[in-house]
């Protein structure tokens, strides 16, 4: 089952690393907590980027299932009129589609790889999706490491084109969608007594942080714009959230152990459900599920 998931959260490298610029564009250096920062010297602006090894590790998740409901229904593309609602719901699409091949669910696999296409017709990207990346994408294997190729592959197409036609503000709501529809489909069935799974999710403060201020660069954007202010809600809870100093065994040195200090972020029960309620209001809104 770890296996099958891995699929599932291989859309976040390319959502993740949507607020970068490629690597000739870039400073970086390592940190202590094996991720790397990322200095976008036109914007004078610091990322963190998580690694593909802490992305997959959001998969280890041990009680995710399969669930059909979760999914945006394939019906309401018709509703999405607006550049605004295209561009984030290809996001939410294009994670529903790597939800639904991670399962081997082939005919949602199917159904969801048409609305991507639609969609990236819709939104000006069409040429990014050539036969090549459609039948690589139909044939994907649950091996992580072809995972991580594709994802990364996919990725570096997508923000290649947007980059060349200066459209960074469709990367900023391509990837909101992305993230949002993935906590949806995390937070969604998780219940707090999950302590592993919680943590996870308590964890993506750093990567919404990270999120929020790639959006905020482009807030002259009145799309981007709603969309932030869609997201403060959210924002605000993350930043209720506090750390704790715990001790992390790291090496053996001959007989002895080396333990390293650590920072965990601590999320309450209360503060859980309402971090959980926040994103499916949030992702509904995104999707128009509630209209």
């Amino acid at each position: 089952m770890k296996k099958q998931l891995l699929l599932t959260f291989a859309v976040l490298i390319i959502i993740w690393n949507l607020g970068c610029k490629k690597e000739k564009e870039k400073s970086v250096k390592q940190t202590d907590t094996n991720q790397v920062v990322s200095t976008d010297t036109a914007h004078n602006t610091y990322y963190l980027i998580p690694s593909p090894e802490d992305i997959f590790g959001f998969s280890e998740a041990k009680n995710l299932v399969f669930n059909a409901e979760y999914l945006n229904p394939v019906e309401n593309l018709q509703k999405y009129n607006s550049t605004k609602l295209q561009e984030i719901n290809f996001g939410v699409y294009s994670a529903d589609l790597a939800y639904c091949a991670a399962f081997n669910k082939k005919d949602e696999t199917s159904k969801y790889l048409d609305i991507v296409m639609q969609l990236s017709d819709k939104i000006g990207i069409e040429e990014v999706f050539d036969q090549n990346l459609i039948n690589r994408i139909k044939n994907l294997s649950p091996n992580k490491d072809s995972l991580i190729k594709i994802s990364n592959d996919a990725y570096f197409k997508i923000t290649g084109f947007l980059e060349k036609n200066n459209r960074q503000n469709t990367m900023a709501l391509v990837a909101t969608g992305g993230w949002i529809e993935v906590m949806y489909l995390v937070v969604n069935p998780t219940e707090y007594k999950d302590i592993e799974t919680v943590q996870k999710i308590a964890d993506q403060k750093k990567i919404f942080s990270n999120l929020m201020n790639f959006l905020r660069q482009y807030k002259s954007d009145p799309n981007v714009a709603s969309v932030i202010e869609s997201l403060k809600p959210l924002e605000d809870i993350y930043n209720q959230l506090k750390t704790k100093s715990i001790e992390k065994q790291q090496k053996q040195q001959g007989d002895k152990i080396v333990v390293g200090g650590n920072k965990q972020i601590v999320i309450t029960k209360e503060q859980y459900e309402k971090l959980k309620q926040t994103i499916i209001k949030i992702r509904n809104n995104f999707t128009l599920n509630n209209v």
